[in-house]
């Protein structure tokens, strides 16, 4: 294992571990991953990305561009509340060590995961007709608001489901994306 794949880790591990106990990640550890990516992808050898077996630095823009994928795809839902400013930051941190196109198949399962956890969450927590009422008055509303020329947007809800760590769902999504580059299934570069 490659020193920038083992610090992303360590980083995604972390952010898990804190997100479960505090609801939060903190801004800190995500900068310090942001700049252990930066640093990475300017000193390591150049290669191929961390995802790959033979690993390598991808250099310093691609790392950027992953940055502003990560945000470009998670800050909309910020943007409705329906997600945390931290979960955007630490898929941005993410993006920061895996470049554009291997952030995007990150998003793409961290949704996946995101999506299988939360139905799993409310099973455990006997809430799921609650999390299929909130969804439908949610995507009801909006629906309604976007037909009137308006823009779609989540308000809060008078009684959730329950709120789910979602660092939990990005390092999943981040951690399939690992094993299907690897195994060469799956690879949007």
């Amino acid at each position: 294992m490659n020193l920038g794949l083992a610090t992303l880790l360590s980083a995604l591990t972390m952010s898990v571990f804190i997100d479960l106990g505090t609801r939060k990640v903190p801004n800190l550890l995500i900068l310090a991953g942001i700049l252990a990516a930066l640093a990475f992808h300017v000193v390591a050898d150049s290669g191929r990305g961390i995802l790959v077996a033979s690993g390598g630095a991808i250099g310093l823009f691609p790392s950027v561009a992953g940055i502003a994928v990560g945000f470009a795809a998670l800050f909309p839902l910020y943007a409705l509340r329906a997600m945390g400013a931290g979960d955007v930051k630490l898929m941005m941190m993410v993006g920061a060590f895996l470049g554009p196109m291997n952030t995007l198949g990150a998003v793409v399962l961290t949704f996946l995961t995101g999506g299988v956890l939360a139905v799993v969450m409310a099973l455990w927590q006997r809430s799921f007709r609650q999390l299929a009422g909130n969804l439908h008055f949610m995507l009801t509303t909006s629906a309604v608001r976007a037909a009137g020329g308006e823009a779609p947007r989540f308000e809060p809800l008078a009684q959730t489901a329950g709120r789910m760590p979602y660092a939990v769902a990005i390092a999943a999504g981040t951690v399939l994306q690992l094993i299907l580059v690897r195994s060469g299934g799956w690879a949007l570069s």
